[in-house]
């Protein structure tokens, strides 16, 4: 009977694994070159970015990046990385209204301007915290969103992209992005 049970989990397993995977969007071509920034100032959008150089793509990367200071007739996509840490305001020398304004502005300007966004939350669980939650409603103005599933463990990422009809993209490792991100820079 133990056999059975294992065996009907491990298939159980395998079937819901299979149906995650399919469930995820294709990853769409946005183009390049892209601006890398953190909304909320974590390190994670280094990640993204020692990720994109290790492949050779075509980014800039900027954490205090305005949108007084962007050309956007450079960029064809804004990679806008969630997660927010009070350390990183600090050293930035900004606090939660002026990163908040900051966000809004860059989006604003980016939609202005035509460039697609993609939305990254890929610290998981860690960054789901009282610093990240006013940037995480900010994937609900991407064109496209890359989630570490255990940073939607409550559906947070699902039900937003699902009412604001933004392709959700769910990862297990952060490592997955080295596939990723090519994909999306065409």
């Amino acid at each position: 009977m133990k056999k059975f049970a294992f065996a009907a989990l491990l298939a159980a397993l395998c079937l819901s694994a299979a149906a995650a995977f399919a469930e995820n969007p294709a990853v769409p071509n946005v183009g390049a070159p892209a601006l890398i920034t953190a909304l909320g100032q974590s390190q994670d959008a280094n990640f993204v970015n020692l990720l994109a150089k290790r492949k050779k793509l075509d980014t800039v990367y900027d954490l205090h990046v305005f949108n007084k200071d962007v050309d956007w007739s450079k960029y064809k996509s804004l990679f806008i990385v969630l997660g927010g840490s009070g350390k990183g305001l600090g050293a930035a020398g900004l606090d939660m209204p002026s990163e908040i304004a900051r966000s809004n502005e860059l989006i604003a300007g980016a939609k202005a301007a035509g460039v697609k966004v993609v939305a990254f939350h890929i610290g998981g669980e860690d960054r789901r915290g009282p610093n990240s939650e006013p940037f995480l409603p900010y994937t609900g103005e991407s064109d496209f969103a890359v989630v570490r599933t255990d940073g939607n463990a409550d559906g947070y990422f699902t039900k937003l992209c699902t009412e604001k009809n933004v392709p959700l993209y769910l990862i297990e490792k952060t490592s997955e992005l080295q596939k990723i991100l090519p994909e999306l820079l065409k």
